[in-house]
């Protein structure tokens, strides 16, 4: 699946989510040793909504265009629902378990990109197998 830009959907999806966990990780920190204060951009949660739903929109197209077109295989799915889970409950849960709960579903959606571009890829060298 390419998408306008000539860029796998997946590896878009990876990197959203990454940039997400390394965010979601790096903000509290530098914000508790005095590096940023509290009412920086990074801050703000708005960016947190919208980032998460640019990954919504980005993992729907490719894990569920690649569930029906290529592998049918549901794990990716599933690790990109428990990923997003994970990061709603981050952002409900101001406290202590924010971080933790950001951290973990970013790297379970950025995961299940990964798994979905390993499974597409083995999808389209057993067709090349069997046409041959």
């Amino acid at each position: 699946m390419k998408s306008i830009f000539n860029l796998n959907p997946d590896t878009a999806g990876f990197f959203t989510s990454m940039l997400c966990a390394i965010h979601c990780s790096a903000v509290p920190v530098m914000i508790s040793m005095g590096l940023l204060s509290t009412s920086t951009w990074l801050h703000n949660h708005l960016i947190d909504w919208v980032v998460i739903g640019t990954g919504i929109v980005i993992a729907t197209y490719s894990l569920l265009g690649d569930f029906i077109k290529k592998h049918r295989n549901f794990t990716p799915l599933a690790l990109a629902m428990l990923g997003f889970i994970f990061l709603f409950t981050g952002m409900i849960e101001h406290h202590g378990w924010m971080l933790l709960f950001s951290v973990a579903g970013g790297l379970l959606v950025a995961t299940a990109h990964l798994f979905n571009h390993r499974l597409g890829r083995l999808s389209f060298a057993k067709k090349l197998s069997n046409n041959q």
